[in-house]
């Protein structure tokens, strides 16, 4: 599993994906309906980051990041534990 997280505007929106390439087609899409380029940052066989650009006003300007980088199962621990820890399930069983 891979995540895309898109920071739009210090609007994160992270998805999972089963391979780099479906990730990297759903920023493209992304890319596409903001009207937005993107220029990479870092790119290695584990992590992929981009700087959204956007092209709308006189100058070119950054307008967020997206990175691309592998799921662990560790990741999914961690995030399961979170929702959790949140849940009004876990309130309930204290």
């Amino acid at each position: 599993m891979y995540t895309l997280t898109i920071d739009d505007h210090g609007l994160d929106v992270t998805t999972l994906h089963d391979t780099p390439e479906a990730a990297q087609a759903a920023l493209h899409t992304y890319l596409v309906l903001a009207d937005y380029y993107h220029r990479p940052t870092q790119l290695s066989a584990t992590h992929t980051a981009f700087e959204l650009v956007s092209l709308s006003e006189a100058k070119p300007r950054a307008v967020g990041v997206a990175t691309i980088e592998p799921y662990s199962e560790l990741d999914a621990r961690r995030d399961l534990e979170a929702v959790f820890a949140a849940s009004p399930v876990r309130a309930l069983a204290s």
